[in-house]
Formats: C-alpha cells, sequence, structure tokens
C-alpha cells in the first residue's frame, strides 16, 4: 500500500505545483507580481510493529510528500511609463500600503488612480495609505509629484506622505491579485519612483522548464498510481479465489 499511498500523494502534489507554475506564467506581465515557489516536504516515516507472540519491527512506512508554497522576492525591474499616477519602488524588499475591504494589505503594483473623490486608489480600488493609516486624498484633476522618499504634492505643497514598509520572505503571504500580507514590517530602505511601473520577477525560461518537469511527473505518477491500484486490485481477486 506504501506505494499507492506515496504515488498519489506525489501526484496530487505535482497538480498544485502544475497550478502554481500556471499561476506566475499567466502573471509574468502583472506590474509588481512576485512569483511563487513550491516546495515539497516528506512526510514522516512511521515505524511498523509486528504485537503477538513473535513481537519485533517489521519495517518502516512513509504516506509520502505535501505540497507547500512561498513568495519568492526576486529580482524584479523598473519600467518607465508616461503616466505619472504610476509608482515604484526601487528596492526589492519595498511595498506600499493599502486598504482592502479585508483590512491591510500589501502591494508592489503601483498602479495608481484618484478617483472622483480624490482618493488614491489601486487598480482594483483599494485605498492607498499615508503614513498616518488613512487614505491618500488629492485634489480631483491636479497634477501631483512624489519625491523618492513618498512626499505627495501638488503644487508646491505637500499633501501626503505614502507608507512605505520592507518586509520579510518569512511569512510573507499571497492573497491574491498581487496583495500580500505579513506579519511584521520592517523600516523602509527603498525608493519611489514616478511615471513607473515595477516589473514582475517571474523568470519566463525557468518557469516554462519547471512547467516541463512537472508534468514529466505528474504523467509518471499517474501511471505509476493506475499500476499499483491494478496489482492491488489483482492480489485481492486472487486472494478471493484461494
Amino acid at each position: 500500500m506504501d506505494t499507492l499511498y506515496i504515488s498519489a500523494s506525489g501526484l496530487i502534489a505535482q497538480n498544485q505545483n502544475l497550478a502554481l507554475i500556471a499561476g506566475n506564467l499567466a502573471n509574468s506581465q502583472s506590474p509588481g507580481y512576485l512569483a511563487q515557489v513550491g516546495t515539497f516536504t516528506a512526510f514522516p516515516t512511521g515505524t511498523l510493529i509486528r504485537t503477538g507472540s513473535d513481537p519485533g519491527v517489521v519495517g518502516q512506512s512513509s504516506s509520502g510528500v505535501a505540497f507547500g508554497s512561498g513568495v519568492d522576492m526576486g529580482q524584479s525591474g523598473i519600467e518607465q511609463t508616461s503616466n505619472p499616477n504610476d509608482l515604484a519602488i526601487a528596492g526589492n524588499n519595498g511595498f506600499f500600503v493599502v486598504r482592502t475591504a479585508n483590512g491591510l494589505a500589501y502591494t508592489r503594483d503601483g498602479q495608481f488612480s484618484v478617483d472622483a473623490k480624490g482618493n488614491l486608489v489601486t487598480s482594483q480600488g483599494d485605498f492607498v495609505l499615508d503614513q498616518a493609516g488613512k487614505p491618500i486624498q488629492l485634489k480631483p484633476g491636479e497634477p501631483f509629484t512624489v519625491s523618492a522618499t513618498g512626499v505627495i504634492s501638488q503644487g508646491n505643497t505637500a499633501v501626503a506622505t505614502l507608507a512605505l514598509t520592507d518586509l520579510s520572505a518569512t511569512g510573507l503571504t499571497a492573497l491574491g491579485n498581487d496583495l500580500y500580507t505579513s506579519p511584521t514590517r520592517l523600516p523602509f530602505t527603498g525608493q519611489v519612483v514616478q511615471s513607473s511601473l515595477n516589473t514582475s520577477d517571474v523568470e519566463l525560461a525557468q518557469s516554462m522548464t519547471q512547467m516541463i518537469d512537472a508534468q514529466a511527473w505528474y504523467q509518471s505518477l499517474t501511471q505509476m498510481v493506475n499500476e499499483e491500484s491494478k496489482r492491488l486490485a489483482t492480489t485481492a481477486t486472487l486472494g478471493m479465489l484461494s
């Protein structure tokens, strides 16, 4: 049975891995997207013990592997745009702080705009926050500039300062839509670049290679599961006939 359990758990893990890689490829052109990284962890091995008149250790048993994922805070580039609403962060650990319908979150997607009420919002409509944790409000229709330290000015007047933070990869969790959560915040060490966007850190060639490898593993494991299922069915049938 170990062979079936191990193969089946590997099949499930590779299916999750394929979905993760597909997500990376689909978001390779999404501004500020951070690639997901898959990990495989073996389940603990158990000891099989025989009891009764002749007790002893029969052998070891394992039930396969588990799949997990994390966020890759790798090198991402900066692309200039013609839109002054677009903001990028120079520095791989830096994030903007936003407020979603579910609470605080962090993003590197600086495709911002000013809504009808003057709120600076993300492409998903979430509020971009200032250092006091409040939504940034600007005068609609009036241009603004952003300094390297995140100070927003309209005309000659500083109207707000962006909430900016560095985050560690440890504990960083993806929420979707280029949003992340983290249990801790670190002092911001980067710089804000206006009229620019952070590119995704997905490496296309590497991701394509990972996809090919994962598909090969998936096919092999599928074959192993099918063959072991047939073998067990045959064994059970022979046992019933004997």
